[in-house]
């Protein structure tokens, strides 16, 4: 048995930002390509693992289990579990005991606990919506821990369900949006995201889209005059009947959009605490009531809505699928919760859906300190439960039941989960999801992509910074991507994680070159204010979702006051012949028989070369001159590497001048290194520097 203990300082390596809006109008277009995508065999043996936490009798975490003490069963077979281990989070441990003692020599553990918010704007009050925000700034404040990565749900009549912020452990990021809860200023880096996409994707404006009910508009945009509830010629019967059907079609809404949101979170590995401010969907919706009708005198029998019934069973199967644990903070009003019949309210709705999932209900958002520390005493430890199944893919529910063979303790379990499906088979917020991931993720949990060649060079328009991002795809390849329609998209990142561009385009594999060192893509000039920046270029097979990725990180600098400039250079190698498609028009002739690099030099290189593209004002057909210093980063030192620079070809045009540049040096021992480029005029002595940084490896060749 292994036992884990995780501290809670460890920092989190990957930091993770996406959206995920949940309309039709998104479709990812995989539909456009009928290949049906398989795994080579239908049927094989998957590990499974179950995560589970047990309370005892006072609800606090008991820690001392063994593998022996639990028992398994999938749909009712017992099973035979190989894999056993326990974590325990440093904050639950005695400073002085000697399990902390333990814990201070272990080794640190990259596992972090994942909440997601779910502020429920719908079926809630003024004075819940209050408390909702003070008991999610006391979990920022007193419950999370430095390594917990936290995401954002809203549900809202505008845009119904939608991810707000994905789980990071930037904190600062999720208290500007808990803080924000009530105002409509604020956009999430989600937002940001999607509506991008959408104009890539259609060539549509989002805004057009948003008036006709597309993206951003949600299906109950409440007129200023209601013309059924505040008409007078309407009997009161009539209302209570539109009421119950309004309520009917809002609780449908959440349902679904719920359980497509839970399935595709499913992906995401681990187990997700899920906290929901709500005041419940009412449970007479979903089972009818026995009410008594003062005015005849008789009884008054609903049935409830069987439909409705199904999609909360759904819900609750794609919940416990996706190992999303649901902790219900209910947001009722306490006059109203005393006044009115308990099927009248969500109680029993949430008290359902929380502890199918596994997690708790809390019946008074207002006491939600005595709550969040419930929350953090149970997630604070917690064991995984291995056992291997046979998997198929027909996307078929399994029931999962865990039994602890010790008195008084109460189990804490997903109740099932669902066999996976081909990709071609999945909804749309599922291929959102996996391109999401692609795209914002530091490091893809959902898929392990392909590497891809990137990177990114820039140039100055009117004395300002443009960058162009660049990949190289070889047929070879990407045929592993298994398809010819594919997508091709560049993405920009600023230093607080938000989109400042966005460019899609398709591609035919059967349009890319045969050469061996591929077809070289450029994105159009993207204007961008100086700053940091991380660069996502994302290939992707429309119909399998198979993907390819590849990343740069760029600094676009400060207007220059000189009269000459140059921009970031681009590393390059030669004797490999690429196609360059869609290449700017100042790049100098010539580059066919050059490579462009990102993942830079072998060991042993002598010879490479840079392009880069010189701008200037106030001056009249520089002749410049160039010079270069190559440093070898080792330790704390820097160390000078013999170096010579020789132009090869350019290419002038009025304000600018782009040029391919050949370093010799001696060869080059692994390491980092920094090349020191310098610009002079002639006849002027104006002079403009630049650097690039890269690393020199012992690959055998170019990690594609």
């Amino acid at each position: 048995m292994r036992t884990r203990y995780i501290k809670a300082f460890d920092s989190i390596s990957a930091v993770l930002l996406m959206l995920l809006l949940f309309n039709p109008a998104i479709s990812l277009l995989a539909q456009e390509e009928t290949i049906q995508f398989r795994p080579k065999h239908e049927i094989s043996v998957t590990l499974k693992l179950i995560q589970v936490y047990v309370t005892d009798n006072k609800g606090r975490p008991v820690t001392d289990l063994e593998k022996q003490e639990f028992e398994v069963y999938d749909n009712g077979q017992r099973k035979n579990l190989t894999e056993f281990e326990k974590h325990l989070h440093s904050f639950l441990l005695e400073p002085e005991s000697e399990t902390a003692a333990e814990q201070s020599s272990a080794a640190p553990e990259t596992a972090s606990r994942k909440f997601f918010l779910l502020f429920d704007f719908v079926y809630n009050n003024p004075k819940g919506l209050r408390a909702t925000r003070a008991a999610a700034l006391h979990f920022l404040d007193k419950i999370s821990q430095p390594t917990d990565e936290i995401g954002i749900i809203t549900y809202s009549l505008e845009g119904g369900l939608a991810v707000r912020e994905y789980l990071t452990s930037d904190h600062q990021k999720i208290r500007k949006f808990v803080e924000s809860v009530g105002l409509r200023n604020y956009q999430s880096s989600v937002e940001n995201l999607e509506l991008r996409y959408w104009q890539q994707a259609t060539e549509e404006n989002p805004l057009d889209v948003s008036q006709r009910g597309g993206v951003g508009a949600g299906i109950w945009s409440k007129p200023e005059k209601d013309p059924i509830m505040d008409s007078t010629n309407i009997s009161e019967e009539m209302k209570r009947a539109f009421m119950t059907s309004e309520s009917r079609v809002q609780a449908l809404t959440f349902l679904r959009e719920m359980t497509r949101l839970s399935r595709a979170l499913g992906y995401i590995p681990g187990i997700k605490h899920l906290i929901l401010f709500s005041a419940g969907i009412p449970y007479s919706l979903f089972y009818g009531i026995q009410t008594q009708d003062q005015g005849r005198g008789t009884w008054r029998q609903d049935w409830g809505q069987t439909q409705l019934q199904y999609y909360l069973d759904d819900m609750q199967k794609a919940i416990s699928h996706a190992n999303l644990v649901v902790y219900a903070f209910d947001t009722e009003d306490s006059v109203t919760r005393i006044n009115q019949d308990i099927r009248l309210t969500g109680i029993l709705t949430l008290g359902k859906i929380a502890d199918y999932s596994g997690g708790k209900y809390f019946g008074n958002v207002h006491n939600f300190a005595r709550g969040m520390d419930d929350v953090q005493q149970i997630t604070g430890c917690y064991y995984v439960l291995g056992y291997y199944v046979d998997e198929s893919w027909d996307g078929q529910y399994h029931q999962v039941r865990v039994k602890v063979n010790r008195p008084k303790v109460k189990v804490y379990a997903q109740r099932g989960y669902f066999n996976p499906r081909p990709f071609n088979e999945l909804t749309q917020v599922e291929k959102q999801l996996h391109l999401v991931d692609l795209c914002l993720s530091e490091k893809p949990l959902l898929q392990e992509p392909l590497p891809l060649p990137a990177g990114g060079l820039t140039f100055y328009e009117k004395d300002r910074e443009n960058l162009i991002l660049w990949t190289r795809l070889v047929k070879e390849e990407i045929e592993k991507l298994a398809g010819n329609k594919l997508e091709l998209i560049f993405i920009v990142f600023d230093k607080d994680g938000q989109i400042a561009s966005m460019e899609r385009r398709k591609i035919k594999l059967s349009s890319l070159s045969e050469t061996e060192a591929g077809t070289a893509y450029f994105s159009p000039p993207m204007e961008l204010p100086p700053g940091n920046y991380r660069c996502r270029v994302v290939m992707r097979n429309l119909a399998t979702g198979q993907s390819a990725l590849g990343s740069s990180d760029l600094v676009i600098t400060e207007s220059q006051s000189e009269k000459l400039t140059l921009g970031l250079p681009a590393l390059l190698i030669a004797d490999r012949v690429s196609v360059f498609e869609n290449s700017p028009q100042f790049f100098p002739p010539g580059l066919s028989r050059y490579q462009p690099l990102g993942s830079g030099l072998r060991t042993g290189t002598e010879e490479f070369y840079v392009l880069v593209s010189g701008g200037w004002t106030d001056l009249e057909s520089p002749e410049l001159e160039f010079g270069c210093r190559l440093l070898r980063s080792d330790e704390n030192q820097s160390i000078a590497v013999p170096s010579s620079i020789t132009p090869v070809s350019a290419r002038n045009e009025a304000g600018r001048q782009t040029y391919l540049l050949r370093i010799r040096t001696d060869p080059l021992q692994p390491g980092n290194y920094y090349l020191y480029l310098q610009a002079a005029d002639k006849r002027t002595a104006a002079q403009a520097s630049r650097n690039l940084a890269f690393s020199v490896s012992e690959q055998k060749k170019e990690t594609y």
